[in-house]
C-alpha cells in the first residue's frame, strides 16, 4: 500500500507528560479554525508516515489482541448450522443473490489456505480433473492452471470463487461474476503458483440489476502487510484492497482500501483509495501493457458499487471517487455535529477515503486506514473528490459478514468466561459462561478489547480473548455509552501508527500477524 516493501509500525513513547498533554488539549480546542474553501490537495499527494494518531480513550497503552480467532468446532462446542440454498425458481434475481451470498459465506469464508472454494455456480477449470463443484466444494490451488466463473443470470445466481493462496503470498482473493484468471508463474520459478496471473472479465454482462455489471477480481492483503503480485504484466504491491477488471482492451486497477503501488516498464505509480488506473493492452494479450503508465484518475463508482462487500474476507464500505487529506490536526466526531462525541484527533498528512456527506454538505463521513470511521468538518480538509452521491446524517453501521460468521462467538476458556457489566475487569461480574457456550456479538468497546454480547438473553461484556469467532470485530458498532473504568488514566493514549494501518487506542482491531 505504500512505496515500501517492509512495513514497520512506529513506536511511540507510552508516557505522555503533563506539558504535552496540556498542549494536546489546547490543540484540540483550537481545531475549530475554518476556511471559506477547502485547500487543494498537495500535488505530491503521496501518503507520508504519520507519527501518531491520538485516541481520546483512557487506556494507558495499546493492547495487541487479534480481531478474531479461527473457529475450530469440537465435540464439546456446538457446530453452527450451515445455511441451505432454498428453491429459487420463482425468486427475483435480487432474492436469489441474497440467498446465494449467505450460503456461499457460510461454506467458503472458513476455507483453508492453498485451496479454491466455489460459492456459486460451478466454474470452468483447467485441467478438468481439478473441477470445483457446488457451493462449499474445494479444489487444491496448486492443481489448477486457469479458472473461469460464470456471470450472474437471474434466479440462477452466478459465479463466486474464493482463492485461498499460499500463506507466504500474504493475499487472498475473490472472483465475482464472469471473470477468468490464469496462472502465469513459470513452472521452474522459485515463486509460488499464482504469484503471476492474468485476469480477464467476460464480455457477457449480468442480466440482474442487483448484480455487479462486470466480472471482477478482488484482492485483499493480509491486514497491515504488503503482498506483491504480477497482474496482467504489472507488478502490484497491495497493502489493502485492490479490484482488477477488464473492459475492451483496458485493464482497470481500482484501489478501495489502503494504498497500491503499480510498476511497469520501470515506471511506478502510487494509488490512493478512491482512484483507479486504466491500462490498455493489444490484441487480447493480457500479459503486457501496451504503454507506460499514466496518472491515476477518480474511480468509476458505477463499475463497483454493486460488489457484494459482505463476502470479502475483510468487509469494507465502497469508497466514493477521490479522497480527503488533513492539513493540520483535525477532530473526528461520531456524528456530523460540532457538539457530538470526539473520537480521535487525526494529525496532518493523513489521506482518507470518503464514504458520504451530510445533508448540509458541511461534514464528510470518512474512513481512516485503521478501518475506523467518523465525521470531519469538510472545510478543514483538502479534497480531491468526484461527485458525492451518498448523502446522510445518521452514521451507517459498517458492513459485516453474512450467515454464521456475522455475529456468532463461542467461549474458549476451559474454566469458563466472565460476563461483566462493562468492558473492564474493574466492573462487576454478572455471571460465568461455560466453555463452549455460544453468544451473540452486539457491539465493541470504545476503549478496550472487549465486546458486548447476548448470552441467552443476558447482556454484558466479555474480553475478546475469551471468545472464538469469525466475525469481523472492527465491523461491530461501538457502544459509546458504556461507563469508563473507575480509575481512568489521566492522559490519552498515543497510538503507534503507520499512515494507514494503526493499532491500539484500546479498540479491538485486526490481527497484524494475519487472519481475519
Amino acid at each position: 500500500m505504500f512505496a515500501l516493501t517492509r512495513f514497520n509500525n512506529f513506536v511511540v513513547d507510552r508516557q505522555v507528560n503533563a506539558r504535552v498533554f496540556l498542549t494536546l488539549l489546547c490543540a484540540i480546542i483550537l481545531t475549530a479554525c475554518s476556511a471559506d474553501e477547502a485547500a487543494p490537495i498537495r500535488s505530491d499527494a503521496a501518503q507520508t508516515p504519520t507519527p501518531a494518531i491520538v485516541y481520546m480513550t483512557p487506556t494507558a497503552a495499546p493492547t495487541l489482541v487479534p480481531t478474531v480467532a479461527r473457529f475450530r468446532p469440537s465435540a464439546t462446542i456446538a457446530t453452527p448450522q450451515l445455511s441451505t440454498l432454498p428453491a429459487l425458481a420463482e425468486a427475483s434475481c435480487e432474492d436469489a443473490l441474497e440467498a446465494q451470498f449467505e450460503v456461499a459465506s457460510d461454506r467458503c469464508l472458513a476455507g483453508p489456505s492453498g485451496y479454491f472454494c466455489s460459492g456459486g455456480r460451478p466454474p470452468i477449470v483447467e485441467p478438468a480433473a481439478a473441477a470445483v463443484g457446488e457451493p462449499g466444494a474445494l479444489a487444491e490451488a496448486a492443481a489448477i492452471d486457469s479458472l473461469r466463473s460464470p456471470s450472474f443470470e437471474g434466479a440462477r445466481g452466478g459465479g463466486l470463487v474464493w482463492l485461498r493462496l499460499e500463506e507466504r503470498l500474504l493475499v487472498n482473493a475473490l472472483l465475482i461474476g464472469d471473470v477468468r484468471i490464469e496462472n502465469r508463474t513459470p513452472a521452474d520459478s522459485a515463486n509460488p503458483k499464482w504469484r503471476s496471473i492474468t485476469v480477464q472479465s467476460g464480455d457477457k454482462p449480468s442480466d440482474c440489476a442487483a448484480a455487479p455489471e462486470i466480472g471482477a477480481l478482488v484482492l485483499q492483503s493480509v491486514y497491515g502487510r504488503s503482498a506483491i503480485l504480477n497482474i496482467n504484466g504489472v507488478s502490484a504491491e497491495v497493502n489493502g484492497s485492490l479490484i482488477v477488471m477488464t473492459q475492451g482492451d483496458t485493464t482497470r486497477f481500482i484501489a478501495i482500501e489502503g494504498q497500491i503501488l503499480l510498476v511497469a516498464y520501470g515506471q511506478t505509480v502510487r494509488m490512493n483509495v478512491g482512484q483507479q488506473l486504466n491500462w490498455r493492452y493489444r490484441d487480447g494479450d493480457w500479459t503486457k501493457p501496451e504503454h507506460l503508465p499514466g496518472s491515476p484518475v477518480l474511480l468509476d463508482i458505477d463499475l463497483i458499487e454493486r460488489l457484494p462487500i459482505t463476502l470479502f474476507d475483510r468487509p469494507l464500505p465502497i469508497p466514493l471517487p477521490g479522497y480527503a487529506q488533513t492539513q493540520g490536526g483535525v477532530n473526528m466526531r461520531a456524528a456530523p455535529d460540532i457538539n457530538s462525541r470526539l473520537l480521535f484527533q487525526v494529525p496532518a498528512g493523513e489521506t482518507m477515503s470518503v464514504l458520504g456527506v451530510s445533508s448540509d454538505r458541511r461534514w464528510l463521513h470518512i474512513r481512516l486506514g485503521n478501518s475506523e470511521t467518523g465525521w470531519m468538518s469538510a472545510e478543514l480538509l483538502a479534497r480531491n473528490l468526484g461527485e458525492i452521491g451518498s448523502v446522510y446524517d445518521l452514521t451507517p453501521e459498517p458492513p459485516q459478514r453474512l450467515g454464521i460468521y456475522a455475529e456468532l462467538a463461542t467461549v474458549n476458556v476451559a474454566a469458563g468466561g466472565n460476563l461483566r457489566e462493562a468492558p473492564d475487569t474493574a466492573f462487576r461480574i454478572r455471571r460465568g459462561l461455560p466453555f463452549g457456550m455460544q453468544v451473540k456479538l452486539l457491539a465493541r468497546s470504545p476503549y478496550s478489547p472487549w465486546v458486548k454480547v447476548n448470552a441467552d438473553g443476558d447482556i454484558g461484556w466479555m474480553a475478546l480473548f475469551t471468545l472464538t469467532t469469525k466475525a469481523v470485530i472492527s465491523s461491530l458498532p461501538i457502544d459509546y455509552e458504556v461507563p469508563l473504568p473507575p480509575v481512568a488514566q489521566a492522559a490519552p493514549t498515543a497510538t503507534p501508527s503507520s499512515s494507514f494501518f494503526s493499532y491500539g487506542g484500546g479498540h479491538a482491531y485486526p490481527d497484524p500477524e494475519g487472519g481475519y
